[in-house]
């Protein structure tokens, strides 16, 4: 018989609206990013994390001002982009 490769399921995170500290999976479901992310950013110096044990949390002060200090996205001009829809709308017709 052989042995199937399962996906570990995915624990549900919940959020208090009045807690002020979370953990890795918390901070990364309030900000919608991976807790990869979150990790990267904490080793980076990116985003402010206490350590409690041997646990990391993120208080949600931080995680504001990370989320706030991340660079806003602004239109492309870029050729590729106008060549793109170019086609896109020769297509379209």
């Amino acid at each position: 018989m052989q042995r199937q490769k399962v996906a570990p399921a995915k624990k549900l995170v919940s959020l208090d609206p009045s807690q002020r500290a979370f953990t890795i999976p918390q901070v990364s479901a309030y900000a919608g990013l991976t807790h990869w992310q979150v990790r990267m950013a904490i080793w980076q110096g990116k985003l402010a994390a206490k350590k409690v044990g041997k646990s990391l949390i993120v208080l949600r002060d931080e995680a504001d001002k990370f989320l706030e200090s991340l660079p806003t996205v602004s239109a492309n001009n870029s050729d590729w982009l106008a060549r793109r829809n170019r086609v896109g709308v020769m297509v379209r017709s």
